[in-house]
C-alpha cells in the first residue's frame, strides 16, 4: 500500500515540478510561480509525510522533485531579479515556505529513520558517507586547512562513485543517502564557503519557528556534534533570504579564505541528477 502511494505521489510530483506548468519558466519570464502552483505543492507534500517517514527507501525521481523545489526554484527566481527585475515579497515568501517546509520533511524523515542511532547497522559504503558528511570526518573540523579539505573531497568523490555503483540499477535509494547527499551539496557548502557566525540572528514566523526548535531540539538529542544542529537551524531560519548565484541564502559573513573554496556542489548534483538504468 505505501509503494503504491509513493508510486502515485512521484508521478503527481513529476507533473507538478516538471510537466506542462512546470514554475521554472514562470519564474524566469514573470518572477512568480504559476497560480495555485504553490498550494498543489503543499497538498502533494502533506500527503506524502505519512508514507516517506515510514519507507526507508525511496524513488529518487520523488526526491529530485523536493531537491529541486526547496533549492533550485529560489536561484531560478534570482535570474529574475538579476535581470533588472523588481523583488517581489509574495513571490520570495512562497518560496521560502516551499524550501522550508520541504527540508523540515527531509530532516524529520532522517529522526525517523534513526540513522545517526542505527550506525552500526549501514554497509562500509554507506558508514563511510555518513562519516564524511555528518560524522568525525566532516569537512568542517578542517576548514582552515586547505590539503585536509582536498583531501575530504576526493574521499567524498570516491564514496559517491561507489554509492553511484551500488545504486545505479535501482529506482528506488535509501532516503537518508538521499537527503544526506543533499545536506553535503547545499548545506556544509554554505558552511565552507561563507564561514558563517554563530550569532547569525535570522528569524522566522511564529508557526515555523516553532518547528524549526523542535527538530533542532531532537537533532541535538539523537547527533552529538552541535555544529549539525547550528548549521541546520541557520538555513532552515534563512529560507525566506535572497539567493546568491551559487543557490546559497545571503547570509552574515566573516571573509571567506581560500582554505575554504573547496565545493562539494558539482559531485553531488552528478550523483543525484545521474539517471538510474532501469
Amino acid at each position: 500500500m505505501v509503494l503504491k502511494k509513493l508510486v502515485q505521489l512521484n508521478d503527481s510530483l513529476e507533473t507538478l515540478v516538471w510537466g506542462t506548468r512546470e514554475p521554472v519558466t514562470s519564474l524566469m519570464e514573470k518572477g512568480q510561480l504559476p497560480a495555485g502552483w504553490s498550494e498543489r505543492y503543499f497538498q502533494l507534500l502533506t500527503a506524502a509525510e505519512s508514507c516517506l517517514f515510514v519507507s526507508n527507501t525511496w524513488p529518487k525521481r520523488l526526491f529530485l522533485s523536493l531537491h529541486f523545489a526547496s533549492c533550485y526554484l529560489p536561484l531560478r527566481y534570482e535570474v529574475w531579479i538579476a535581470a533588472g527585475n523588481c523583488r517581489s515579497l509574495q513571490t520570495q515568501q512562497e518560496l521560502g515556505e516551499i524550501s522550508r517546509t520541504t527540508e523540515i520533511l527531509f530532516w524529520n524523515t532522517l529522526l525517523e529513520h534513526r540513522c545517526f542511532i542505527e550506525f552500526e547497522a549501514f554497509t562500509g559504503e554507506q558508514k563511510r558517507l555518513f562519516d564524511l558528511a555528518l560524522g568525525d570526518g566532516c569537512p568542517l573540523h578542517v576548514s582552515n586547512n586547505p590539503d585536509g579539505l582536498k583531501e575530504w573531497r576526493a574521499e567524498l568523490t570516491s564514496c559517491l562513485q561507489q554509492l553511484e555503483r551500488t545504486y545505479s540499477d535501482s529506482a528506488d535509494w535509501p532516503a537518508w543517502i538521499l537527503i544526506t547527499i543533499h545536506f553535503v551539496s547545499f548545506y556544509l557548502d554554505l558552511a565552507l564557503k561563507k564561514r558563517i557566525r554563530q550569532s547569525h540572528e535570522l528569524h522566522s514566523d511564529f508557526q515555523s519557528q516553532s518547528q524549526i526548535d523542535h527538530l533542532c531540539k531532537r537533532l541535538s538529542e539523537q547527533f552529538p556534534h552541535q555544529w549539525l544542529e547550528l548549521l541546520t537551524r541557520l538555513w532552515l531560519e534563512s529560507t525566506h533570504c535572497s539567493r546568491d548565484a551559487s543557490g546559497l541564502p545571503v547570509v552574515e559573513s566573516l571573509p571567506t579564505q581560500r582554505a575554504s573554496t573547496v565545493s562539494p556542489r558539482t559531485v553531488c548534483e552528478v550523483l543525484l541528477f545521474q539517471p538510474d538504468r532501469t
